[in-house]
């Protein structure tokens, strides 16, 4: 989630990247402002950048002595100097304005495809909305960073920070054909600060597209640099980003040690503002992991210095503490934090930032029995999921990835033949086409053993409907239930389903029937509560566990999602009507065993459809396995009859 933002603060040594990637990371970094480069050939500038890698707070004060003594007739040191301050100003959480203004007077008679005044022209973008405006004032610095010199600190540093751009706008695939180039431009010396920058940059991109290991590898190749050249702030900053990416892994014990690494290399040179950031990865980690009230303290602390006007990570800070106050049992006063925030839209925000927003609203506004309020903001997070879904699926990032690194092999062989020496050439040769048959068999090991998570990922959702599937559900549904007080009902298990589907299927073809299990997945899941669990079960099936619930209750959710399900319309048959048969079961009436107690939902949900469809079963049935079998197959008879009924 904050994952953007703190490739802001590495951008914030590129170009303008700092600060909208502060923005993009937040889907999967946290740190304070991006770092960003220069990208200038300046001793003098180099310096600055350098410390300000290692203290953004005492670069200010360095960098103020050196615009001092510039003669005001250099313009240039001038123009770079001002735009050094303006990038240790974001890194350290200080006002940025004045020094980005002096940055660009000093600029002023320089052409506007300038290294400095595409800086300067990277850094107001934030002005503007995601949107057309953005869009076309991109395009235009594009032109001009085309023009730069191939292999520039510069052109590397703005390639960075147009790809930091292009992701906050969710294009990942201009953001890695950027991240790409900026890498490649930054060969000559693979510790440049540009090239770690760029590093850090791809490596977030590569998460996106869910290679873990290979962006883990980049995020340390870029901590490498930074450690060894004593840029401090910049190494907490790059562990903050690994630590994303390992919690978008799923690997919460590293993103833990990550993220409190990060704090501890912050508190070493006293920067509050990194401290911050690296314990805003804290809070994060414990919400995914259910135990945010285990990091109270760190959220408070997060909550009380992030969530002001102006802040990137307002929304998580907010939405974080939102979701501790919900669990401290406190709902009405997460609302009261929330309300504020999501009146004034997404605007930037990442689609991540924005659903946890919602979906913590939406489980605060159910403890306060608000429901219809609740069911929205489910529905809006329901919108906003499958958007990110479908962007992500059109962004082609996995493509240009294999391409990426399959050059970057082709590369090195290149550079090693080069380097070899003429009267070894032929052996050489010979050498480089087993290395080239050894590293492409060692590449598709280490690519297969790269996306062993993935595949795991992919194997326990649902590729139809995106739900988890029987495995996943399984897996959710015993975390859940270990969370249930004693004094609660422990659960109850819900089988749902479609009525007439199979004549639905046939009737109309397969694409029909798909069409209608993804768009029922869809209905379940914004009418259900935030903590209920909806998974396919298998076919037209689904399970839904609705934990904390009894039997009379659990119904009554049911029928509501037969009323939202029964207004899907259809352009293919306007007449259908989507409607299920629904069992329910509890744990306690099979001794607490689930597997049992699934059964029994299961007898009930045929003992419904052998009543006529269209309804919810909730008691007796234990039902013979042929009567049960009958139900399944029997004819349609009336697909637009019948209300439903609890049977």
């Amino acid at each position: 989630m904050t994952k953007i933002v703190h490739f802001l603060r590495i951008l914030a040594q590129l170009p303008a990247a700092a600060a909208i990637l502060a923005a993009l990371l937040c889907a999967l970094v946290a740190g304070p402002a991006s770092a960003r480069c220069v990208g200038s050939t300046d001793p003098v500038i180099m310096r600055a950048e350098l410390e300000t890698g290692r203290d953004p707070d005492r670069a200010v004060d360095l960098i103020a002595r050196q615009i001092s003594a510039t003669d005001p007739a250099n313009k240039r040191r001038l123009a770079e100097l001002y735009l050094a301050k303006w990038v240790a100003l974001t890194m350290s959480g200080q006002p940025t304005a004045p020094a980005l203004e002096k940055a660009r007077g000093a600029a002023s008679g320089f052409p506007s495809g300038d290294p400095a005044n595409l800086m300067v022209r990277l850094a107001d973008l934030h002005k503007l909305d995601n949107g057309p405006a953005k869009r076309s004032a991109l395009s235009s610095i594009v032109r001009d960073y085309r023009a730069l010199p191939d292999g520039s600190k510069a052109k590397a540093c703005r390639g960075v920070d147009l790809s930091f751009h292009y992701a906050l706008l969710e294009d990942h695939r201009n953001a890695f054909i950027y991240a790409t180039q900026a890498y490649r431009n930054s060969p000559a010396n693979e510790r440049s600060l540009a090239h770690a920058n760029a590093a850090s940059m791809l490596a977030y991109l590569v998460s996106s597209g869910h290679d873990f290991p290979y962006a883990r590898q980049l995020h340390s190749e870029a901590l490498d640099t930074y450690l060894k050249t004593g840029m401090s702030d910049l190494a907490s900053n790059e562990l903050v980003l690994r630590g994303y990416t390992e919690l978008d892994d799923g690997d919460t014990r590293a993103a833990m040690a990550d993220f409190k690494a990060a704090a501890d290399q912050a508190r070493t040179y006293g920067n509050d503002y990194a401290v911050d950031y690296a314990l805003l990865g804290v809070c994060q980690t414990a919400y995914e992991g259910g135990k945010i009230v285990d990091a109270g303290a760190e959220c408070e602390r997060v909550y009380a210095s992030l969530a002001r006007d102006g802040e990137r990570m307002e929304l998580p800070a907010t939405a974080l503490m939102a979701d501790l106050l919900v669990e401290r049992g406190d709902p009405a006063r997460a609302v009261a934090l929330l309300d504020p925030q999501i009146a004034k839209g997404k605007g930037e925000a990442s689609h991540q930032d924005w659903i946890l927003a919602l979906q913590t609203r939406a489980k605060a506004l159910s403890m306060l029995g608000r429901n219809a309020e609740a069911y929205a903001d489910m529905r809006r997070a329901s919108i906003v999921q499958t958007e990110q879904r479908e962007e992500e699926r059109q962004s082609g990032v996995n493509a240009l990835q294999a391409r990426f690194q399959t050059e970057e092999l082709q590369n090195r062989l290149v550079n090693e033949e080069r380097a070899s020496n003429a009267r070894l050439r032929l052996a050489i040769a010979v050498i480089v086409g087993a290395a080239t048959t050894l590293a492409l068999l060692g590449t598709l090991i280490f690519f297969l053993l790269r996306h062993r998570r993935r595949f795991r990922r992919l194997a326990m959702t649902d590729p139809l409907t995106g739900l988890g599937n029987r495995r996943a559900t399984l897996e959710k549904m015993d975390h859940a239930l270990r969370n249930v007080g004693a004094s609660q009902p422990r659960a109850s298990f819900v089988l749902l389903d479609i009525d007439h589907f199979k004549w639905w299927n046939d009737s109309f073809g397969h694409d029909a029937g798909d069409r209608i299990l993804n768009d029922f997945a869809r209905v379940v899941e914004r009418s259900v509560r935030p903590t209920d669990i909806v998974g396919r079960w298998g076919g037209e099936e689904f399970l839904v566990v609705l934990p904390a619930t009894g039997l009379e209750e659990a119904r009554q959710i049911i029928e509501r999602v037969r009323t939202e399900a029964a207004q899907e319309v259809f352009d293919f048959a306007p007449g259908y009507r989507l409607r299920f048969s629904a069992g329910i079961a509890m744990p306690s009436e099979t001794g607490g065993l689930t597997d049992a107690c699934i059964r029994l939902a299961d007898r009930r949900l045929y003992a419904a459809k052998a009543r006529g469809r269209n309804r919810t079963c909730i008691e007796g049935e234990e039902m013979p396995d042929d009567k049960a079998a009958q139900a399944r197959t029997e004819p349609v008879a009336a697909a637009h009859s019948s209300p439903a009924k609890a049977a």
